[in-house]
């Protein structure tokens, strides 16, 4: 076995040997290009910091306006959950931020329904990323469990990026105001760069509120209320990053980043027998620090090995208030908390170039471990004749997981004009449940209810792709690549309700995690001035997960008073493995520079494309993530001293047909609606930058298929009324402005 091969079989405790160890345009560069991804991990979609600031993108909402076939889950009051790829959404779409995943959405039917969880817990501050990385299709080969539809990747700023040429000292200052939610952002930079290494510290802080429906609405209480309930939002986010170069074969980057937000809500649409209101009060924090290790080899087989360990904490706590509209007295205070630490350590190496019968080759290897733990604790305050009666309880009992994993891939160039790279990857998960005692499903154990079990999965991970330069302007690659998403403790151990209740959760020890496999066609052509591109795809579910619901009768326990029916209806749900399921698209784009055909000396470029996408899963029912066709139109103009972006965007209606689920169809369904955008950014000086741009500029009233689909079936909360008045609450804003200056010394 030669020593390239040997690699893939590092133990963890090579971390101990790390210390003081003595545009790609042709294949030819491909295998030389320092530093870069494998072929296999390169990304649908690039989005650098640049364009994050010449958009004015403040949220991921806006992050992914204008990329074709991506968007992102909204969450009524509570904000956004994750990104939508391919019909799939949520913790089915990985989020990283430096390589470390972000938390799990705990999520369900009855808690959402009640406003208690959400799944807003991976909200990113944008004016700290460097860089963003969306890939598209099952592929779990890079980031493991839940990249079935994709992954999001954010690469966080360093010193180099607010440092300008030929200083070593550099200050940054970014100030924003939107008036969609009144929101007030500003971000505050320094860094410094010495011989040894360099330094950054950024802060940003955020003040707003709720995100403002097109039409005004009425100012009433329950489910019709048609205005956004009231918000006060502040946010702040801090990243200290810091890179050591100790010689010139080690360097060390020590990171810090702490994520902090503040929501008080007047739930006026909130509905309880309308005598009481609920106020709101939901924060967030998430905590993580890393350390990585990168050490670039002399040695005649290694080209260069990384060690990162990492440690992440996030806490999500929702405390709401109930009030009497008599008295204006506290009635109930219910306090919810979530919390996700996680652990891990991982390596990475990657060969030197090297040639096997005239062939040139390289190979990459990865081998992890993280530790993830989730608990959660409740307090529920109930207060009668002055009186206050607490009880602490947990709707799950405390799961740790532990997880490992090892990759390898293979890339090698066979001709002057193809290049094949392969990869394999295992994953094994074991999840270890301990009772607290606490539990509100503590009372069924071992009666009407199995208490939860340890469970085990592991997943192997295959991919390939196949790249062929047929001529100097036709290009060809097709990628098979298969993902997978274990099932998280939500799915496998939440249980709610027993055998008379209205709504039951039973918990399914016996799922299956989910896998999924993308066939997918890249084709582009390119020419001087414009270039053309088509990507068709297939993708294949198996035992994907989803909530099943069912209406069945039980025992009424009142039966015996006169008038009582011997059984009530009861809706009873289960996650549950659907066979399999499928999602089939098309991607298209389409670029030209202007400039060229007009004969102007000034830049102007046309963008256009379409996504198109259709799914449904074997038991009949539609995949309710799929968002309807989409046509983006862009116009950029950029001088020496300004750039004016018109950004144009067709969404179709949602077809009532593709929204059956459980047999039935969606009440509500989504507008086709046309969206334009006009952006300046103007270079005052070399240092001095105006941003300015008017949103939704022909002022449509329109509701987004991500936002409709959020509305729960049952519950109090985000609820719509039967004549559907209350769904002016779920429109997007209509004509808007941002402002902005940027500082940059």
């Amino acid at each position: 076995m030669n020593k390239v091969s040997k690699l893939v079989l590092f133990p963890l405790s090579i971390l101990t040997c790390n210390v003081y160890s003595s545009d790609i345009t042709t294949f030819e560069e491909i295998l030389v290009k320092a530093n870069r991804e494998p072929i296999l991990n390169e990304a649908n979609i690039e989005i650098g910091h640049q364009k994050i600031d010449n958009e004015m993108s403040g949220d991921i909402n806006d992050l992914v306006k204008g990329e074709l076939g991506v968007s992102v889950v909204q969450k009524g009051r509570a904000g956004t959950s994750g990104f939508n790829i391919r019909g799939v959404s949520e913790d089915r779409v990985a989020i990283l931020v430096d390589g470390i995943q972000q938390g799990e959405t705990f999520e369900n039917e009855i808690y959402k329904g009640y406003g208690y969880f959400n799944g807003s817990i991976n909200e990113i501050e944008l004016d700290s990323v460097k860089s963003v990385a969306i890939k598209k299709g099952s592929d779990s080969l890079f980031t493991g469990s839940g990249s079935l539809g994709g992954s999001v990747s954010f690469k966080t700023k360093d010193a180099t990026d607010i440092i300008l040429p030929g200083s070593d000292y550099g200050f940054y200052n970014k100030t924003m105001y939107g008036s969609k939610n009144n929101e007030l952002k500003n971000t505050t930079g320094l860094a410094l760069k010495k011989k040894y290494g360099d330094l950054l510290v950024l802060y940003t802080d955020v003040n707003g509120h709720e995100l403002e429906t097109r039409d005004e609405g009425i100012d009433i209480y329950g489910k019709s209320r048609s205005r956004a309930d009231p918000i006060d939002k502040k946010s702040f986010n801090l990243l200290v990053k810091s890179t050591l170069n100790l010689n010139k074969n080690n360097n060390v980057i020590l990171t810090y980043e702490q994520f902090s937000t503040q929501k008080d809500i007047d739930e006026k649409s909130w509905v309880l027998f309308g005598s009481s209101h609920r106020i709101i009060d939901s924060s967030g924090d998430r905590s993580r620090y890393s350390l990585e290790w990168e050490y670039l080899s002399n040695n005649v087989y290694l080209d260069r090995l990384s060690t990162k360990i990492y440690d992440q904490k996030i806490d999500q706590t929702d405390n709401s208030y109930v009030y009497s509209f008599k008295d204006e007295k506290l009635s109930q205070h219910y306090d919810r908390s979530i919390k996700q630490d996680s652990f891990g350590i991982e390596q990475k190496a990657t060969s030197k170039n090297y040639e096997i019968l005239s062939i040139p080759m390289i190979n990459n290897f990865m081998v992890g471990y993280k530790r993830k733990k989730l608990q959660n604790n409740n307090v529920d305050i109930i207060i009668f004749g002055g009186d206050s009666y607490v009880t602490e309880n947990s709707i799950i009992e405390p799961v740790e997981t532990d997880s490992f994993y090892i990759a390898g891939t293979h890339e090698m160039i066979v001709s002057e004009s193809e290049l094949i790279s392969f990869g394999a990857r295992y994953d094994f998960f074991k999840n270890d449940v301990t009772l607290n005692g606490k539990s509100i499903s503590n009372h069924l154990y071992r009666k009407s209810l199995d208490a939860p079990e340890d469970t085990k999965f592991s997943g192997i991970t295959l991919s390939a792709i196949y790249d062929n330069q047929l001529t100097d302007k036709i290009n060809i690659k097709y990628k098979i690549s298969n993902g997978f998403r274990a099932p998280n403790a939500n799915e496998l151990y939440f249980s709610y309700g027993d055998k008379i209740t209205a709504n039951r959760i039973e918990p399914n020890k016996n799922l299956k995690q989910e896998t999924g496999i993308t066939n997918e066609i890249h084709f582009e052509y390119i020419e001087n001035d414009w270039q053309f591109s088509l990507n068709p795809y297939y993708t294949k579910y198996h035992n994907f997960i989803d909530l099943k619901s069912e209406t069945i009768k039980v025992p009424n326990p009142w039966s015996d008073y006169p008038g009582q029916p011997e059984f009530n209806d009861q809706n009873y749900m289960q996650y549950q493995n659907v066979d399999e399921a499928y999602i089939y698209g098309l991607d298209m784009r389409f670029d030209m520079n202007l400039s060229t055909f007009l004969d102007i000396y000034d830049d102007l470029k046309y963008e256009a494309g379409i996504s198109y996408s259709k799914g449904k899963g074997s038991d009949g029912d539609y995949l309710m993530e799929v968002n309807p066709l989409e046509v983006m139109n862009n116009i950029i103009y950029t001088t020496y001293d300004y750039r004016i972006g018109f950004y144009s965007n067709f969404i179709d209606k949602k077809d009532p047909k593709e929204t059956v689920r459980n047999g039935k169809q969606s009440k509500y369904t989504s507008d086709s609606v046309l969206l334009m955008d006009l952006v300046i950014n103007y270079a005052m000086t070399n240092n001095i930058k105006i941003n300015a741009g008017v949103f939704n500029l022909l002022d449509k009233k329109y509701k987004t298929w991500d936002s409709v689909r959020s509305i729960p079936e049952f519950g109090s909360t985000n609820m719509v009324d039967r004549d559907g008045v209350g769904l002016n609450r779920f429109t997007a804003p209509g004509i808007n402005y941002k402002i902005g200056l940027e500082m940059n010394f």
